[in-house]
């Protein structure tokens, strides 16, 4: 008997640790089949502006190096029911490259530019969890990891939706930040 090929469902390019171990933890209680790409483990940042970079890379150039890299599932030559989710902060780039990565427009010539959903935090999602009331007070980058490791354990054991749509939930309430898109796709992808 085949085992049915377990797809990847998406690629979500992070920012730093904070957004790597969020997206951890959404990953890992949900059992998704999807792929985190951060540079060195989150301890070196992404930007927007060097997004560019990261998507002519090895890995995303062209379909044939991505395909090697991620299983996709494919109809008629175009990926089904898969997304590329770049989360980025904000307060680092200026204001008319905030409104081309928000847009979707910086990524018009790039091949993957159908599957591009950008997720963004304005100005960092330090300050959408201060919003949110999640954390008492912005952490210093010595403090993030460990504080972000209790806000966002993995989950080793059984699937738990219900924590993860709690989280939405939380995200919802915020304007300084779109991190709820990321959340349904990921619980759609169930």
């Amino acid at each position: 008997m085949m085992r049915k090929t377990n797809y990847c469902k998406g690629v979500v390019i992070v920012h730093g640790k904070s957004e790597l171990l969020l997206s951890e933890h959404i990953k890992s209680n949900l059992h998704l089949p999807i792929e985190i790409y951060a540079e060195s483990n989150g301890k070196t940042s992404i930007q927007i502006d060097g997004l560019k970079t990261v998507l002519g890379n090895n890995i995303f150039k062209n379909k044939r190096a991505f395909t090697k890299k991620y299983i996709v599932e494919e109809e008629n030559g175009n990926f089904k029911n898969f997304s590329i989710m770049p989360i980025m902060d904000l307060d680092d780039t200026n204001e008319e490259r905030k409104q081309k990565y928000i847009s979707g427009e910086m990524f018009k010539n790039h091949w993957l530019s159908p599957y591009i959903v950008p997720v963004w935090n304005k100005e960092n999602l330090d300050e959408v969890l201060l919003d949110l009331k999640l954390i008492d007070k912005l952490p210093n980058d010595r403090e993030k990891g460990k504080i972000y490791r209790n806000l966002f354990p993995t989950n080793k054991g059984e699937t738990d939706i219900e924590q993860v749509k709690n989280l939405l939930e939380k995200f919802e309430k915020s304007k300084k930040t779109n991190m709820e898109v990321f959340i349904k796709k990921c619980l759609d992808s169930l």
